[in-house]
């Protein structure tokens, strides 16, 4: 199933909060490495796969900074945060 939630990304603070909600169901807890690709340099693939190009440590608040390399790419500035259940994982679409 494919969520399309209400909430944005502002690539400007770096920082994407990951709810407690989606941590739980997708185990993804403090300390757990995550995997981070961009695609045409406006989408971005979130999720638990170390094959990604960028990998981020999750905080204790549930935080993942999206590394400067990474956002100085992007081609916007805001990005709905769609979730995919299914594949667990978290995309990041221009808005």
């Amino acid at each position: 199933m494919v969520i399309y939630t209400n909430k944005v990304y502002e690539n400007k603070k770096g920082y994407l909060y990951i709810p407690v909600i989606w941590r739980e169901e997708f185990n993804i807890h403090c300390g757990l490495e995550i995997g981070i690709d961009c695609y045409h340099d406006s989408i971005l693939v979130i999720d638990k796969s170390l094959k990604r190009e960028y990998k981020q440590i999750i905080s204790n608040k549930g935080y993942l900074t999206i590394p400067y390399a990474l956002r100085q790419k992007l081609i916007s500035n805001t990005f709905q945060i769609i979730i995919e259940q299914k594949d667990e994982r978290i995309i990041l679409a221009p808005k």
